[in-house]
């Protein structure tokens, strides 16, 4: 016969096969029968003739193609079940006209398919690769390396190349599904990994593969597309943290917002016993009065916190609204000094002030009163019960505004951060608060063309909040 014959078991092993079959092959006789021809020929793992070999062995239907062998025969095969049997009937087509026509027009259409396909890829910053398991060779696209972090093609692509670049946390997940394609029957796997780029950065990268097997279940070739999903998994890591800050704050709002409730609560249950008590107490008498300063305490500290809620919701949409006029900052700053000087007292903190006077120039008061409000708190706060000082003087540029305490400090690291919102020195020295104050403090500020900024205190003891403000 002209044509190569050869009949498979169920397992896809040869039982017989003729001359021209062992000749286009390039095998002996002895060598073929009795195990898979990809498996005597490796050359053969991957290409159309195993994949359709594959197929009518699982279907049990007549079929018939084209099918190339190494290095360029192109063979039409015939597919035939017979019994328990698979007859494979192949007749070189090499030399005909239409075989030469019939390449080139194939050729010419896969081409084409490629490019679009590598339009495809590099548009959904995707790539996809193969690993032939039985001759190591492995092939992947033109974008593969860039999801790597190499802006030009590698000379040479490994698999140990691959373990090496992988995040230490996220190694041994992806090994053992490599080792799985070996130790099971996994037909495809999902993979998604931090990659290290040869600039020292991290990048996610999710991977989903297809293992081909033979008719005994061994693995052959593994097929995969690889997308970098570095974006995405930022979004997502951003979300979570935003749900943590949500939930921070909600616990530490209630934490907040319920202390000077309490304190509202029992001054009230107080005045009402002394009522009951002494019914003709006059409401000047210092009982009463120490009850309704304590209440004014707490209404003043609610009405900041909620101030500095309604503000946070403010700046997110772009709305602190700003009610400039001409005024005496001097003035200001001693009035609210003065204001805090029976919260200071009840702290046992002594709060001092070095006020220049007259320092006149347009402002918002309100505002203003509450960046001074926040600042103070916090020093009262803070400052571990050591004296408090307040200091405002002109400068060549307007006017500069110290509030300094003399507590533990804030670390350089953290003078910045404590600047945004939900943000608090960590550590239990500073705890409490809901981390809005500083934040609201620098929006107004920066409303008013000035700046703020943290100074350590003299000998680097204690810590300065400075504000400086145009005139």
């Amino acid at each position: 016969m002209n044509e190569a014959f050869f009949s498979l078991d169920a397992r896809g092993r040869v039982l017989e096969c003729n001359e021209r079959a062992v000749s286009l092959l390039g095998v002996d006789a002895e060598r073929l029968r009795g195990q898979a021809p990809w498996t005597a020929v490796p050359a053969l793992v991957g290409r159309t003739l195993q994949e359709r070999l594959l197929a009518a062995l699982q279907a049990r239907r007549p079929s018939r193609f084209l099918a190339s062998l190494p290095p360029r025969v192109w063979l039409e095969v015939s597919v035939i079940p017979v019994q328990e049997e698979l007859w494979v009937l192949a007749t070189d087509i090499t030399q005909r006209e239409e075989a030469a026509a019939l390449m080139e027009q194939t050729e010419k259409r896969f081409r084409l398919l490629g490019e679009r396909f590598q339009v495809a890829l590099d548009s959904a910053e995707m790539a996809v690769w193969e690993t032939n398991l039985v001759t190591g060779v492995v092939f992947r696209s033109e974008g593969h390396d860039r999801l790597y972090g190499y802006p030009e093609p590698l000379l040479e692509w490994t698999h140990e190349k691959f373990l090496a670049a992988l995040h230490p946390e996220d190694r041994p997940e992806v090994e053992a599904q490599v080792s799985g394609i070996f130790s099971s029957d996994v037909k495809s796997y999902t993979s998604t990994f931090r990659t290290r780029w040869p600039d020292g950065t991290w990048h996610w990268l999710t991977s989903r593969a297809r293992v081909l097997r033979d008719a005994e279940g061994q693995p052959l070739v593994v097929r995969g597309a690889i997308l970098d999903i570095t974006q995405l998994k930022e979004t997502e890591l951003a979300l979570q943290e935003a749900v943590r800050v949500r939930d921070d704050f909600l616990s530490l709002a209630s934490h907040e917002l319920k202390t000077p409730l309490t304190g509202l609560s029992l001054q009230t249950q107080l005045l009402r016993r002394l009522e009951t008590e002494k019914a003709s107490l006059p409401l000047e008498s210092p009982k009463v009065q120490a009850r309704l300063e304590a209440i004014d305490r707490s209404l003043r500290r609610l009405g900041l916190l909620v101030d500095n809620l309604l503000d946070v919701s403010r700046i997110q949409h772009g709305k602190l609204d700003f009610l400039f006029s001409t005024g005496d900052l001097s003035a200001l700053v001693s009035e609210m000094v003065a204001r805090t000087g029976d919260e200071a007292r009840l702290a046992g903190v002594s709060l001092s002030s070095h006020i220049e006077p007259s320092l006149v120039g347009r402002f918002d008061r309100l505002r203003l009163e509450q960046v001074l409000m926040n600042l103070l708190s916090n020093a009262l706060r803070y400052g571990g019960g050591h004296p408090v000082e307040v200091r405002l003087e002109r400068t060549s540029e307007g006017a500069r505004l110290v509030v300094q305490d003399e507590g533990p400090g804030i670390p350089e690291a953290d003078r910045e951060r404590i600047f945004a919102r939900f943000e608090q020195v960590r550590g239990g020295a500073r705890a409490g608060g809901l981390g809005l104050g500083l934040f609201i403090v620098r929006q107004i500020v920066e409303g008013h063309q000035g700046r703020v900024h943290v100074e350590p205190g003299p000998g680097g003891k204690g810590t300065a909040f400075v504000v400086e403000l145009p005139l």
